[in-house]
């Protein structure tokens, strides 16, 4: 009787290892949370919630942190789980997920998987496993709006962005003082047009809009554009005619409260991701423009309860439908086809369409990563003195030996996707 329980054992194994399980001794990342609040608000369903009366302070938050978002939350409780090899179809009845290239082993992070609704397209044993572990897309659904609401009710309260704003100010020079008590300073909040937009021939078919599409992945708006106020941020403006610096106020960066010179409009622009969180992949924007708003009786209660009210409307961006979520004809019940060892892997460096269009004054985009994987030089080959210059030859040596090795790894990689 020991022969079947080795081989059980085996087979469990060799399981756990080709299909993406998670580890026994691959616990997850716990969540850089750094308060009581948010590690309860991220526990299971289960536990206890946090008494909303209790009195809070903003040195019990964590204001590094940018205000949490769904695909946050699926990617930090899901670290341990290996990405999911599928292959794209042609026909995309055959594809839950948009985007994949056809007849291409591609490999899809879970969380992405589960944030566009593919859950079925994990491994079974995966989808098992994750739902005994309370790790399944309802439970981390459910993870992300008792997070969500903690930090409206605690670090994002009224009281609390109060509190937060008054302790900043206070830190900053005179001059800033007598401009919040003058009468005639008030708040600047920049308003942005959202547009709906398909972004491929694919997605406009799940929408049930028939072509033609003269391109293949052009974009296709849908509705008329929609003004919103940003969510997460405003400026405090000095009265006319006085110096011309501002007040940058954002929940979205380290320090809450930032003094700029540069004009609000343009600074705005740059800030898009600051001011709004990240506009989801389903929206392009355009036509910045900025809404002046009294100071009331108190300017920073006033402020305060600006932000407080805009985070609540980020819940709809934090939430982040994907297009596969938001389109009309579901395909959350396809199995998206597994890889198969005879096609041929292509690199595949664009799953995503491409960014939403932003004002002209958007910050540039960090350079892309490098496509291959870098190799320690050679001591004995590769070093170059640092008392000279490298000459022409060894210059063009080195780009060679870059172009090849590129080259190399693209070949033996196999995609990433999510």
């Amino acid at each position: 009787m020991l022969i079947p329980v080795l081989s059980l054992n085996w087979i469990t194994n060799a399981l756990t290892l080709s299909q993406g399980l998670p580890l026994p001794h691959m616990k997850a990342r716990e969540p850089d949370m750094a308060t009581e609040l948010r590690r309860v608000a991220l526990a299971p369903a289960t536990t206890a919630s946090p008494n909303p009366s209790a009195v809070v302070t903003s040195t019990e938050f964590d204001w590094s942190r940018a205000p949490s978002t769904r695909q946050q939350v699926f990617a930090e409780r899901l670290t341990d789980v290996r990405p999911v090899c599928v292959r794209g179809s042609r026909n995309d009845a055959e594809n839950c997920l948009l985007d994949l290239p056809p007849d291409t082993n591609v490999e899809v992070s879970a969380s992405r998987l589960m944030l566009a609704g593919c859950e079925a397209s994990l491994p079974a044993p995966v989808r098992t496993v994750l739902s005994r572990q309370g790790r399944d897309t309802r439970a981390l659904e459910q993870a992300f709006s008792e997070t969500f609401a903690a930090e409206s009710q605690g670090k994002f309260s009224v009281a609390s962005i109060e509190e937060r704003l008054t302790q900043q100010l206070r830190q900053m020079s005179p001059d800033v003082q007598r401009m919040l008590r003058h009468p005639e300073t008030y708040i600047e909040v920049p308003q942005l047009a959202f547009l709906r937009v398909l972004s491929s021939e694919q997605e406009a078919r799940r929408h049930h809009i028939e072509g033609p599409f003269p391109q293949a992945h052009g974009r296709h708006s849908v509705g008329a554009p929609e003004v919103r106020d940003a969510m997460l941020g405003a400026y405090i403006r000095p009265p006319a005619g006085g110096r011309r610096h501002s007040l940058f106020v954002s929940l979205a960066t380290p320090s809450t409260v930032q003094r700029i010179l540069q004009d609000t409009l343009t600074h705005a622009g740059q800030h898009v991701n600051q001011l709004f969180g990240e506009v989801p992949e389903a929206y392009m924007t355009a036509r910045m423009q900025m809404r002046a708003v009294g100071p009331g009786t108190d300017i920073v209660r006033t402020l305060a309860e600006l932000l407080h009210e805009g985070h609540q409307r980020f819940g709809e961006f934090a939430r982040g439908e994907t297009r596969e979520a938001l389109a009309p004809e579901s395909h959350r019940h396809v199995q998206q086809p597994p890889c198969r060892p005879d096609l041929p892997t292509q690199t595949f460096l664009a799953t995503q369409p491409p960014p939403p269009a932003q004002p002209a004054s958007r910050t540039e985009a960090p350079p892309p990563a490098s496509a291959a994987p870098a190799q320690a030089p050679s001591p004995s080959s590769s070093r170059v003195r640092r008392d000279r210059k490298p000459s022409v030859a060894e210059m063009q040596a080195a780009l060679d030996a870059l172009e090849r090795l590129t080259r190399e790894y693209s070949s033996q990689s196999r995609p990433r996707y999510g």
